[in-house]
């Protein structure tokens, strides 16, 4: 009985402690790119936000609003006609393109300093 219980109690840890595929990904890049990757430290990690046709015009827009261009009264209006568009090309809206994942995280540089870094990785929607 102790056996079983303990078999049980490894796997509910182990799934746990289960890493997502684009933190693993994650993982990888860093150990590839960082220059001493034993330095890293994990500030803070966003959940995947999806991409899509319409996000994209929301942000352009935002971006757009913001330097003067129009008035942010009128995004709607904006993104009414930014919908209307991609279904004339025959885009789905709302597709999903890929997702988004901030991170934020400390690690030494080439001097071994500390910098703390503000990345945005982009994964496209290939398994």
């Amino acid at each position: 009985m102790k056996k079983i219980l303990f078999i049980l109690l490894v796997v509910v840890f182990a799934s746990c402690i289960r890493k997502e595929q684009y933190e693993v990904a994650i993982d990888r890049y860093l150990q590839e790119h960082l220059k001493d990757p034993d330095s890293y430290q994990n500030v803070e990690l966003g959940k995947p936000k999806k991409i899509t046709p319409m996000t994209m015009a929301l942000t352009e827009a935002l971006k757009r609003a913001a330097a003067g261009e129009f008035p942010y009264d009128s995004l709607s209006s904006k993104l009414e006609e930014a919908k209307a568009f991609f279904k004339s090309q025959g885009t789905s809206p709302y597709e999903t393109l890929g997702w988004e994942v901030h991170h934020k995280y400390r690690a030494k540089n080439s001097f071994g300093a500390m910098n703390l870094e503000e990345v945005t990785y982009i994964f496209d929607k290939s398994p």
